[in-house]
């Protein structure tokens, strides 16, 4: 889907009824949250997603894990934006080997300056769509401070750099790095993984 010709979505189609998604970016960050939490069940993870972008009206739909699956199909599909692959994620479940280059927990105050610096968007008020969000993140200028940390986080030093260069962007790594996570994880492949480790949908009703 292209943004810029095509209508936002606001609803996906699961078990042949099309229902409606919870389009607040909000939610794409509490998904993110809910998936890397490590000590959350595994069904309480898919409880938690499913509620969060569906409310409880979608678990009537919920037949057997083909359903689950659809539903939970909808969401990676709303997650990334329409695009039909898995993407690389580049914030809180990066999957390389590289550090992650922001967080929306630890970097929440930085990313809500970027938005007000750069679009006048005022975070705490504006209910932004999911897609219009993520277009907007994306788009971020390189002159406001959330993108200088990201780029400082992910710099590599050379050998040959400057004494006082190199200290400088020493400092500055330090003074930005964002605390280990806990584990670096793909989404879909997450979500996959639960759904293989127990088929019991009525885990997902508790």
């Amino acid at each position: 889907m292209n943004v810029l010709i095509d209508d936002l979505p606001y609803a996906v189609t699961v078990a042949g009824v099309e229902v409606p998604i919870i389009t607040d970016y909000r939610t794409g960050i509490l998904f993110e949250q809910t998936l890397s939490d490590p000590v959350m069940p595994d069904h309480e993870k898919l409880n938690t997603v499913l509620v969060l972008y569906y409310g409880n009206n979608i678990f009537p739909l919920l037949s057997d894990m083909d359903t689950v699956k659809e539903a939970l199909d909808g969401i990676m599909w709303f997650y990334r934006c329409g695009s039909e692959k898995e993407e690389e994620e580049t914030g809180d479940n990066n999957a390389s080997g590289k550090d992650p280059p922001f967080s929306y927990e630890h970097d929440a105050g930085y990313i809500y300056a970027a938005f007000l610096e750069a679009y006048r968007i005022d975070l705490t008020k504006n209910r932004l769509h999911w897609w219009q969000f993520r277009a907007l993140f994306l788009g971020l200028p390189e002159t406001v401070l959330f993108c200088k940390i990201m780029a400082y986080r992910t710099m590599e030093i050379p050998a040959k750099m400057p004494k006082e260069k190199k200290k400088f962007y020493q400092r500055m790594k330090r003074i930005y790095k964002l605390p280990d996570p806990p584990e670096k994880i793909r989404l879909e492949k997450e979500l996959n993984a639960i759904l293989e480790k127990g088929g019991d949908i009525s885990q997902l009703m508790k």
